[in-house]
Formats: C-alpha cells, sequence, structure tokens
C-alpha cells in the first residue's frame, strides 16, 4: 500500500492544471486558503492558516486524532521557541496545496483550539510547503497560486535575510533589515501575527495603554493590556511605511499582512525576495 502511496503522489506532485489556484479567504488580518490533508485513508479538506512565521506546518491535537487517525505512539516531543516549549510533532502522509501534493510531511501537533479560540485554524501551512518555490498573491482576484521563481522581477523588490544571516532567529524566518527614525532593526514577516510589534525599550516615541487580544503557542488567548505606538514610520530599502505597533518582548519586530497594505505581491522563497506588484 505504501508503494502505491507513494506512486499517487507523484503523479498529483507532476499535475499542473488550473487547480493550482486556490482561493485566499481574508479574516482578523489572516490569511486561510482550502488544504486537503491526508493520512491513514483519512483524507479531509479544511480551511488553512498561512503562516509565513512558522518554520513547521501545524496541526490542531484533536483534528490530528479524531479525525486524522493520529495516534498517541505516532506522535514525538520536540521543543520549539526560545522557551523551549515541549510540543507533539508527527509525519503526515500527505498535504495538498495549491494544486501539489507534498508527501509525509513533518508537522508539529498542539491544542490549537485550546490555544487560539475563536481564531482557530484546524491546519497551519508553514514555511517547510512553503520554500518549496515562489507564491503569487493576487490580493484583488483573492487567489493565491505557485509563480515561476526564476521569472524576471517587475515591480519593488525587497530582499529578505534568514536565520544563516542572524543565528538568533527561527530557522525559515522572513527578515527585513529596517530604519525606524534612523535607527537600525529587524522585522519578521510573519502573515498569523494579528499585531505588528516593536521590540521593547527600542521604540522612544509616544505610547499608550490599549486592550489588545494576544496568544502565543505558550500562552491562550486573552486580554491584556499593552502598549501602542501610533503611526509609526519604518523604512525597508527605500520604500517608507506607516503603521500602528504594539509593544513586544521578541528580539525583533513583527510585521503581519497589513504591511503590504492589501497589494499583491510574490513570495519568492528561492530568491528570499518579496516583490510588491
Amino acid at each position: 500500500m505504501s508503494l502505491r502511496f507513494f506512486s499517487l503522489c507523484i503523479v498529483l506532485i507532476a499535475s499542473t492544471t488550473a487547480e493550482a489556484q486556490s482561493k485566499l479567504t481574508f479574516k482578523d488580518k489572516f490569511m486561510y486558503t482550502d488544504v486537503s490533508v491526508a493520512n491513514k485513508r483519512n483524507v479531509h479538506n479544511v480551511l488553512a492558516l498561512i503562516d509565513t512565521g512558522n518554520t513547521l506546518c501545524m496541526v490542531d491535537s484533536t483534528f490530528a486524532v479524531d479525525s486524522c487517525g493520529v495516534k498517541e505512539n505516532d506522535l514525538k516531543t520536540v521543543l520549539v521557541n526560545e522557551s523551549q516549549v515541549k510540543i507533539s510533532s508527527v509525519t503526515i502522509d500527505s498535504i495538498h496545496f495549491c494544486g501539489k501534493t507534498y508527501c509525509k510531511v513533518y508537522c508539529l501537533i498542539a491544542d490549537l483550539l485550546g490555544i487560539y479560540q475563536k481564531y482557530a485554524p484546524k491546519f497551519i501551512v508553514g514555511a517547510n510547503i512553503l520554500k518549496s518555490g515562489a507564491w503569487k498573491f493576487d490580493m484583488e482576484r483573492s487567489i493565491i497560486e505557485p509563480y515561476n521563481a526564476n521569472k524576471r522581477a517587475a515591480g519593488t523588490v525587497f530582499k529578505w535575510k534568514n536565520h544563516k544571516n542572524y543565528s538568533d532567529v527561527a530557522i525559515d524566518y522572513i527578515i527585513f533589515d529596517s530604519k525606524i527614525d534612523g535607527k537600525k532593526t529587524r522585522f519578521a514577516f510573519d502573515t498569523a501575527c494579528k499585531n505588528n510589534k516593536l521590540q521593547r525599550n527600542f521604540y522612544t516615541g509616544a505610547t499608550e495603554k490599549i486592550q489588545k487580544e494576544t496568544a502565543n503557542i505558550e500562552n491562550k488567548l486573552s486580554i491584556k493590556t499593552v502598549d501602542l505606538c501610533r503611526d509609526v514610520k519604518f523604512k525597508i530599502d527605500k520604500s517608507e511605511f506607516t503603521l500602528d505597533f504594539v509593544i513586544g518582548d521578541y528580539n525583533i519586530g513583527l510585521l503581519n499582512i497589513e504591511f503590504l497594505q492589501g497589494r499583491s505581491f510574490i513570495l519568492n522563497y528561492k530568491k528570499q525576495t518579496l516583490e510588491l506588484l
């Protein structure tokens, strides 16, 4: 059976049809798209969160056990994040995403529903799938599709760095060098981040206290008082942007999808570029 399954994956990977286009759904500043999760003869179509800030794909633990046939003895414990949080992992038979089937996908398993509650997806598309090539995010048509990574750029191109340039950031993080008021800083482009964030003790401008929903893999969703910085101007290369930021506790800043102001873009993992169209 495993040989037949492998052959099926090869056929599906080779297929290049109109099905390569996948609809984008936007909700609460997050981007979602349809994926098919297949494991142990179980196949489910789910709305998945696209997460450029997650090195690995992630599956909700309840969905994994109740729908995907994942057993306790399939799980392995791994450590994630700088705080060394323990979390389970498993290899899922296949993930079908944007017209291509990825076989034997290594995924983290977490209680996403318990942590993120109303925002919890059943599946998160991480960088271990996204870094396979380049992707065009067409905001006008609300579509994501594979893109020719070797095609010559026609728009504004931002070159990014990653853990090979900065050893203190997670593997496959998309890092943009930036400046705020002439001071150098770094941002991770994280499409699964609800709020844009600046690192603590970096920003010297005026702030105000507000109530915000916050959650991460270590802490479930709650309301917290945070410092908000309004209309902060920052530069990436020669382009200037203005956004509101909250003050976070990371060693780098975070940019969510708001950074692109609704513009279509190409995320090219092969060339490590983001091209604004």
